[in-house]
């Protein structure tokens, strides 16, 4: 099967970016991300490596080429090495982590064709960290971040900023700019959750800032959203402002959740199941189908400033 060159949807959108959620269980319970108490996919109906293999051969017909692996945690699952391997065959595989086991598999990730990875961190006080995540393991986080530049896998640092950590944007802004990194400030989502009481638009970051003095730059790092500002010691920073500066006319993804559905959308509870054609029979005409049907049918856009997103974000992925 000849590989197509592009993928469009119905508003003429090139989309060759597969965001693929591998797990929904994570060692940390951040609050805009996994609740307390929760219940967790069975591992049964977790996609498993066969499947991710089914799959990357058909996306990869499709002319997807770019993939992110997310999770929940990606690194807990036993497979993640050989599941980057399947991706990085036909792809650039970056991946969303929480840092905290990268000490130990950073070299492997990289041996198996991993590029990139953006490593969550919202903050730098042990105090706060636990409040935000459930556990004190910062300082493994640290030492993950250290452990992939040392590696050579390209990094980025990723902070989602709401109300508590907002006085803490500069001093995490300088943290990357000592280690060399860029950092991106992520405005908090209205998904799974209403977190309306704790939203920080996008020009009280741009506030905290001031201090860098700060200069739009056309620079894109990577496949993502954000738009980049470059401080006055040359490191960059940019924002993703989904709710407030929304982006939706460039949208290139789509996401894959860790028990097989297929979301054009992160702003849209809409899906299809892949775990139908994938585990009904061995033939790709009927998944390859499904698949250009989703993509076709991909909204204008999300509505998330008027709406809660009803969906998952520790399923669908980040």
């Amino acid at each position: 099967m000849l590989k197509e060159k592009t993928m469009r949807d119905r508003f003429k959108r090139n989309i060759n970016y597969l965001r693929v959620s591998v797990t929904d269980r994570c060692q940390f319970r951040c609050f805009y991300c996994t609740p307390v108490k929760v219940n967790f996919t069975p591992m049964e109906k977790l996609l498993s490596l066969e499947d991710f293999k089914r799959l990357a051969y058909v996306f990869e017909q499709l002319g997807i080429e770019f993939v992110r692996i997310t999770g929940g945690e990606p690194t807990v699952r036993q497979d993640i090495v050989q599941i980057v391997e399947v991706f990085s065959s036909f792809s650039s595989v970056s991946m969303t982590t929480n840092g905290c086991r990268l000490e130990r598999i950073a070299q492997d990730l990289k041996n198996a064709g991993l590029s990139s990875v953006n490593i969550s961190l919202d903050t730098l006080k042990d105090e706060q960290f636990y409040t935000i995540t459930g556990s004190n393991k910062l300082k493994n986080v640290i030492r993950g971040i250290e452990k992939a530049i040392e590696t050579n896998i390209s990094v980025k640092l990723n902070s989602v900023v709401y109300k508590d950590n907002l006085e803490e944007v500069l001093d995490l802004a300088l943290f990357a700019g000592r280690l060399g990194v860029p950092i991106r400030f992520i405005e908090l989502m209205p998904v799974g959750s209403n977190n309306e009481q704790y939203f920080v638009q996008r020009k009280s970051i741009i506030e905290k800032l001031k201090p860098l003095k700060l200069k739009s730059t056309s620079v894109r790092l990577g496949n993502g959203p954000a738009d980049y500002f470059i401080t006055d010691s040359g490191n960059y920073i940019g924002l993703i402002s989904a709710v407030s500066k929304n982006f939706c006319h460039l949208c290139n993804k789509i996401r894959l959740s860790c028990d097989g559905k297929l979301y054009p959308c992160l702003g849209h509870t809409k899906n299809v199941d892949l775990m139908i054609p994938l585990r009904s029979s061995s033939d790709d005409v009927e998944l390859r189908k499904t698949i250009e049907t989703a993509i076709f049918n991909k909204p204008a856009g999300h509505d998330m400033k008027h709406s809660i997103v009803q969906t998952s974000m520790r399923r669908i992925g980040g």
